[in-house]
């Protein structure tokens, strides 16, 4: 969506169609706007007098409100390996807070936790730097059975 406009573009649109009495298209493309928002703003102005723009209508409220975000931060502290599906879970049957995971990851993510890459992930597809295969050092890993998917860590304070 694009960035509304100032009250000053909008003030010009109006002077110039009131002093010129441009179309809309020829305002529209004066200005750099689309014909619809030269007519809302005309419609605008001719019942209020005003081209201050309409409040914003609200939006529906958040399902886990920002009083219940420490209880979330608390689990997230104290069980990181968690999936957003699990914190949702425990969040319905002991706090009676009934988020998707969806909902939950994105209220995580808003508290500063971000997901760290899985530690048991697959090999690289890049081939060894060593000349020769006979390293003693070196062996073929294996992946461990108890894969870890993520964990959430909050980045680390920095002074600037």
């Amino acid at each position: 969506m694009p960035a509304a406009l100032s009250e000053d573009l909008r003030w010009r649109i109006i002077n110039v169609w009131q002093k010129k009495k441009l179309t809309t298209d020829e305002l529209a493309e004066q200005f750099g706007v689309g014909s619809a928002t030269v007519k809302r703003l005309k419609r605008t102005y001719r019942q209020t007098k005003s081209v201050k723009r309409k409040p914003h209508g609200g939006g529906t409220p958040r399902i886990i409100t920002p009083q219940q975000e420490s209880l979330v931060e608390a689990l997230v502290q104290q069980y990181p390996d968690w999936s957003e599906d699990m914190y949702a879970e425990y969040l319905a049957e002991h706090h009676d807070i009934h988020a998707s995971g969806v909902t939950v990851g994105r209220t995580i993510r808003r508290l500063g936790y971000s997901v760290k890459k899985s530690p048991s992930s697959r090999r690289s597809a890049t081939s060894r730097t060593s000349s020769n295969g006979e390293s003693d050092t070196w062996r073929e890993s294996k992946t461990s059975p108890f894969r870890v998917l993520f964990l959430w860590t909050k980045p680390a304070r920095t002074q600037r």
